[in-house]
């Protein structure tokens, strides 16, 4: 009797616990993220200020910086000074010194910046995405920042495509070539970019308007099928690469070259299920849960 009673507890306690966990794996939302290759993003344009002679104070980097509130990976763009005694000897540059700061630091702090970020990025809900959204914030004091929509291109499952900045009028003909973007300094700029070929002429309208999002996520994750949610595997594969054309002039030296640069933003999907905190029912749901259920079980009466 005592061991029908322990083996009955048991079985009360197993069947709580299923229950509990199919709650709660009927009320997981699964995500995605959109990462950025820093290093990549980095490396290549770094390549190419260093290939260019009027570029060589110029260093790029790669990283999460702060824009307002939020904090958002970003292509920064630091315009040191040549004369790097000088830099080192005024009162901004002292006062750093007396904080402890190193002399890379303090021209770090001191130099100008021109920072670049493409969004979206970061956690995202299973929803369509209609637009990339550019942002690009001068901070310099004599250098302007030219975009070149025309020959920027955005690569989608191994095609090229023609990027298309969004406008409240749009053009009738796409075939016209699109007016360059320009930053001035202590200015910024943000842009909605899709595909040329998400577009249609509505003659009603007599406009161009938008026929397709850029991207579905919800259609890429069934596309890939949904991982496991109860492994611990990341699931990370190409998203899509924007080659952004600008380029940098120096306002004060009429004469100076344009320093011209294809900025690599290459993107990762990571398909993230929701994914329940406990262990046991983590475990418990990698084996009978209703997401990991062989489609014909005996079991399940299937």
């Amino acid at each position: 009797m005592e061991t029908l009673l322990l083996f009955v507890y048991f079985l009360v306690v197993f069947y709580v616990l299923y229950q509990m966990a199919l709650d709660l794996e009927s009320r997981q939302e699964d995500r995605v993220v959109i990462h950025v290759e820093k290093e990549f993003l980095k490396n290549q344009t770094q390549r190419q200020l260093d290939f260019q002679k009027d570029a060589k104070h110029i260093k790029a980097s790669a990283d999460k910086f702060k824009f307002g509130r939020l904090q958002q990976t970003a292509l920064r763009l630091e315009v040191g000074t040549q004369d790097t005694r000088g830099a080192l000897n005024s009162p901004d540059a002292i006062a750093l010194k007396a904080l402890g700061i190193d002399e890379e630091g303090i021209l770090s702090a001191l130099a100008e910046k021109i920072s670049i970020r493409v969004s979206p990025t970061g956690k995202q809900k299973l929803r369509s995405i209609p637009f990339l959204s550019i942002a690009v914030t001068n901070d310099t004091s004599d250098m302007q920042v030219y975009i070149n929509w025309d020959h920027s291109s955005l690569e989608m499952f191994g095609a090229g495509n023609r990027v298309i900045r969004s406008t409240p009028n749009m053009p009738r003909d796409l075939s016209q070539p699109q007016i360059f973007s320009l930053v001035n300094p202590g200015q910024s700029i943000t842009a909605d970019i899709t595909i040329e070929r998400n577009y249609f002429f509505n003659p009603e309208s007599n406009r161009m308007e938008l026929a397709d999002n850029l991207v579905d996520l919800k259609d890429r994750v069934e596309f890939s099928k949904m991982p496991d949610p109860t492994t611990e595997k990341d699931d990370i594969q190409p998203l899509y690469t924007l080659d952004l054309m600008i380029g940098i002039k120096y306002v004060t030296q009429p004469n100076s070259s344009l320093l011209n640069l294809l900025v690599p933003f290459k993107f990762t999907l990571e398909i993230a299920p929701d994914k329940i905190a406990l262990p046991p029912l983590r475990w418990l749901l990698r084996r009978i849960g209703k997401r990991n259920r062989p489609q014909k079980s005996w079991f399940w009466g299937q």
